[in-house]
């Protein structure tokens, strides 16, 4: 099993909004542009996309309210996982933010996303925050790109 803990970092936001916006999941497909929401699923507690010829997504494992949100692996997924959101209030007004993840992976799997695991994990929690504060992720949109040609 490999455990993955990401860099924590404080959000100029308080926990319960933080909470609130990723626990309901058709929260964080909203801003999806138009092409790409036909190739997803969503409702409140699942997200499932159709990825080259894959289905693969997540679904809510577990919520407790304002300090933290499991998600585990969901539809055709390559490996079984646990992904946790963690908020911490640090004040009124901002909170301490991590994630952690936790991957089954055979050995092949292993090879191929082990030490790029730690970096994935990483980008998500600056995406995180980057949208928290009202921008859009460079990485996101050049994402968004790429899999726009007829790949996502």
């Amino acid at each position: 099993m490999e455990e993955i803990k990401g860099k924590t970092i404080v959000i100029n936001k308080p926990s319960y909004a933080i909470y609130t916006a990723l626990s309901d999941l058709r929260n964080i497909t909203a801003g999806l542009p138009e092409q790409y929401r036909e190739k997803v699923t969503v409702d409140s507690d699942t997200i499932l996309a159709k990825v080259q010829n894959f289905e693969i997504g997540i679904k809510v494992n577990n919520r407790t309210p304002f300090s933290r949100i499991d998600f585990e692996q969901y539809g055709q997924c390559p490996f079984p996982f646990l992904l946790s959101i963690i908020m911490d209030p640090a004040s009124d007004t901002s909170t301490q933010f991590h994630i952690e993840l936790r991957a089954q992976l055979n050995m092949v799997m292993r090879m191929m996303f082990g030490k790029k695991l730690q970096e994935v994990v990483d980008k998500l929690t600056d995406g995180i925050a980057t949208a928290a504060s009202g921008n859009i992720p460079p990485e996101w949109e050049e994402y968004a790109k790429q899999y726009g040609q007829g790949q996502f």
